[in-house]
């Protein structure tokens, strides 16, 4: 008998944060005018507490995944700008007057140019909506935002763009394959060792190999026999190709570091990560590793801790780690 799909409580959460650990790269793929806009320099800084309260209160437990990102342009506009990115996996109705309304009222509360993006994950392929619309005599309200309908991607272009080591790609594909495979699980696994050999064999980052292992886990789950099949197939191919690539216990760590970051907003996710490198350094070297905490505490770029990560998993003694944070902080300085 072939393996039924086991009972999801929760699909909307993959997507964010799937959103949040990867935002830059899912900006790049389905709206790369703004990429080129935004200056990368200075860390995404994500809204959670502001966006809570904008939330009506009518609109609890609803079936949207939503995240409000203040980033900074190239042009030196000190405000910034607010990206706003929604996952809707299924229709409703009305659902361009919602979504005009959060506009409406993050302009209220914010005061600052808005983007508004959705994701939809949805099968219908007659549900589109990009646009609403108001008008009386001597007034007329069009207000149209970024709809990126999953079904429409081009999976060449996808794998493309994940041969690239666009961690957005490859996750867009594994939403799509979640969805052709909903009742196929020996294609689901099929194609979920696929993914997974794709990122190992095109060089992606350890970070990124942890956060994407636990996507997938998450968006193409199985039944716990053939879960146990990826994890085999996993071991194979990392002793086929002598491969360092990112053990279970790495994984876990990594994990740990970005859930605190989730959960506590990514202005104070910076120490979660940093606490997480910290007890990776010391996993591996032993105590020495405390005499680097004031200085990997004071690091403010998520994009060098996870370099620093890397360099953590990597580095053969850790004088070899030390010599990488000088250099980085070099670079920023």
């Amino acid at each position: 008998m072939e393996p039924k799909e086991p009972q999801r409580v929760d699909y909307d959460s993959p997507w964010k944060e799937f959103i949040t650990v990867f935002f830059r790269w899912l900006i790049k793929l389905v709206l790369p005018e703004l990429y080129e806009m935004i200056d990368w320099s200075k860390r995404p800084q994500f809204l959670d507490n502001e966006l809570r309260r904008l939330t009506p209160r009518s609109e609890t437990g609803r079936l949207l995944t939503d995240r409000l990102v203040k980033v900074w342009l190239k042009n030196g506009e000190a405000r910034g700008i607010l990206v706003h990115v929604e996952a809707q996996n299924q229709p409703v109705p009305n659902y361009e007057e919602r979504v005009f309304t959060y506009y409406a009222r993050i302009w209220l509360e914010l005061r600052l140019d808005i983007v508004s993006i959705v994701i939809l994950g949805d099968k219908n392929t007659r549900w589109r909506p990009n646009r609403y619309t108001r008008e009386l005599p001597g007034t007329r309200l069009d207000f149209q935002f970024h709809a990126v309908k999953l079904l429409d991607l081009d999976e060449q272009f996808l794998l493309e763009e994940a041969k690239r080591k666009n961690p957005a790609a490859l996750m867009l594909l594994a939403f799509r394959r979640a969805m052709d495979t909903e009742n196929d699980m020996e294609h689901r696994l099929e194609a979920r060792k696929q993914l997974i050999a794709l990122m190992m064999e095109h060089g992606y980052n350890r970070e990124h190999q942890a956060h994407i292992l636990r996507l997938l886990e998450w968006v193409m789950i199985l039944p716990e026999t053939l879960e146990q099949q990826v994890e085999q197939f996993v071991e194979e191919y990392k002793r086929k190709r002598k491969t360092t690539f990112v053990s279970r216990f790495e994984r876990r760590m990594i994990e740990q570091g970005l859930q605190q970051g989730l959960q506590q907003g990514l202005q104070q996710g910076l120490n979660a990560v940093s606490g997480t490198l910290m007890r990776i350094l010391q996993r591996r070297f032993g105590a020495d590793s405390e005499l680097l905490r004031p200085a990997l505490e004071s690091i403010d770029s998520f994009e060098t801790l996870e370099q620093l990560v890397d360099a953590a998993l990597d580095a053969p003694t850790l004088q070899a780690f030390e010599e990488t944070l000088r250099q980085l902080q070099a670079t920023r300085e």
